[in-house]
């Protein structure tokens, strides 16, 4: 890189531009580790090459301060993206593959030179996690990574880890070793996505926040919850913090039941009285979790009338008959990318930790509209 003096017109004065020249591959090269964030992969790769992390943005474009990867994320324009690809001896295809917040829609508008932006405390609507640390050995990786995520939380069903960015009680994962329901429900969630695509990642999102109605009022958590928390082991931390946790395999189960009532209602072969029927299923199912029945179904009630008419944004096609076919993203969904995380996508207000709310008289349902 050279600094050239460009003449300004008339004062006299001067002002410094960057010229930037084509900067060479760094001689130790870090491994990609899929969706990881940049900030903790630009950390690694000064690491391996004995730099410091400002130096090695120095070279990728013009920036303020580099944050720690655990609390933000670093975003890069297309030309400092270019000048990584180059550092790094990939394409920019292939980091953006790996590294999630280096895909075009996350690409700063700045210009006309390379530009970094590592904001503090912003990373931009999505959740840095810590990566598990025994998969980063096994790959001959530091512990320290972190992954962008689109939960506060995330499930290595490989270790049975459940992992976070918190340290409360000193603890950076949990052990799922004693309730092995969370690993196996995790793994059925993968396969609803996996399945359905978008319209599975919303009602997933959906039946979440569900659970964090039920959990916010301790009158309706049903009693395995407490039972689940009382089986971990060592440091746990906060209620707050496991809540997720606790409600995951309950959730996972609603949202299979939430897209056998949404496919049939996208496909116009849905009325109230199926609605009241699958209200009346869903109802003994709260029944055998021992939650209230009356006060549980209020919530569901509540989803419901998001979940009224119309079913599909104008213009798409209607869902396939199959519970493992694609499911496309039910109104009043916009969309479901995979990178939002989950609680922008849900279409219910309450999130985990709020105070319950009273019903409000107004929020009715029906399959033909709101009253």
């Amino acid at each position: 890189m050279l600094k050239g003096r460009v003449g300004m017109a008339g004062a006299g004065k001067q002002r410094i531009r960057r010229v930037w020249r084509s900067p060479a591959p760094l001689p130790r090269q870090a491994r990609l580790i899929s969706g990881e964030s940049t900030g903790s992969f630009v950390g690694r790769l000064a690491g391996l090459n004995g730099m410091p992390v400002d130096e090695v943005l120095g070279m990728v474009g013009d920036g303020a301060k580099a944050m720690e990867p655990q609390f933000t994320e670093v975003y890069l324009n297309a030309q400092a993206l270019e000048r990584l690809s180059v550092m790094t001896g990939r394409t920019a295809e292939v980091l953006q593959r790996a590294l999630p917040s280096l895909q075009g829609h996350h690409l700063l508008d700045d210009g006309p030179g390379p530009v970094w932006r590592w904001p503090q405390w912003e990373a931009k609507g999505v959740f840095l996690v810590r990566a598990c640390e025994l998969c980063a050995v096994s790959k001959r990786m530091p512990s320290d990574v972190y992954v962008v995520s689109v939960t506060r939380w995330r499930v290595c069903a490989r270790h049975g880890r459940w992992l976070d960015n918190l340290r409360e009680a000193g603890a950076t994962w949990l052990s799922l070793r004693a309730v092995p329901e969370v690993v196996e429900a995790h793994r059925q969630r993968v396969l609803l996505e996996r399945r359905l695509g978008g319209g599975g990642r919303a009602l997933f999102a959906d039946a979440l926040h569900l659970a964090a109605g039920w959990w916010n009022i301790p009158a309706l958590s049903p009693p395995v919850w407490s039972a689940r928390r009382a089986r971990l082991t060592g440091p746990v931390g906060s209620d707050l913090r496991v809540a997720p946790l606790v409600c995951y395999p309950e959730a996972v189960h609603l949202a299979n039941t939430m897209a056998v009532r949404e496919r049939r209602r996208m496909r116009g072969t849905w009325s109230p009285r199926h609605d009241a029927a699958w209200l009346s299923e869903v109802g003994r199912q709260l029944q055998e979790w021992k939650i209230p029945v009356a006060l549980g179904l209020w919530a569901v009630e509540v989803w419901m009338g998001h979940h009224s008419a119309p079913p599909l944004a104008e213009g798409m096609q209607l869902p396939r008959q199959g519970r493992s076919r694609r499911l496309p993203v039910p109104l009043p969904h916009r969309d479901a990318p995979a990178d939002t995380h989950l609680e922008q996508l849900t279409c219910l207000t309450w999130r985990f930790g709020d105070e319950p709310r009273d019903p409000d008289d107004t929020e009715t349902w029906s399959v033909a509209g709101r009253a």
